[in-house]
């Protein structure tokens, strides 16, 4: 079990370099999405279909989060302003 997760996450963080590539943050999000899901669809069945129903289920959740998104201004805990991310 520890190679398998070892290998989701160098998957994710593989996945999420490419994600720089994408234009806006629907694909970004679609990417990451589509990563992540096939990591834990792949570490939760074992097997190759559960990857790919995990990453169509992940790349669509994803896309939608993404296309729902953007950049917003926010107070931390400090008061002081920082960039975050905020949902419609």
């Amino acid at each position: 079990m520890n190679k398998a997760a070892a290998f989701a996450v160098a998957g994710m963080l593989a996945l999420s370099s490419l994600s720089g590539c994408a234009m806006t943050r629907a694909e970004k999000g679609a990417v990451i999405g589509a990563g992540t899901g096939a990591a834990v669809g792949a570490v939760a069945t074992r097997s190759v279909g559960g990857a790919a129903v995990g990453a169509g289920v992940g790349g669509l959740v994803g896309y939608i989060l993404g296309r729902n998104s953007y950049a917003c201004t926010k107070i931390d805990m400090f008061g002081r302003p920082y960039t975050g991310t905020c949902f419609r």
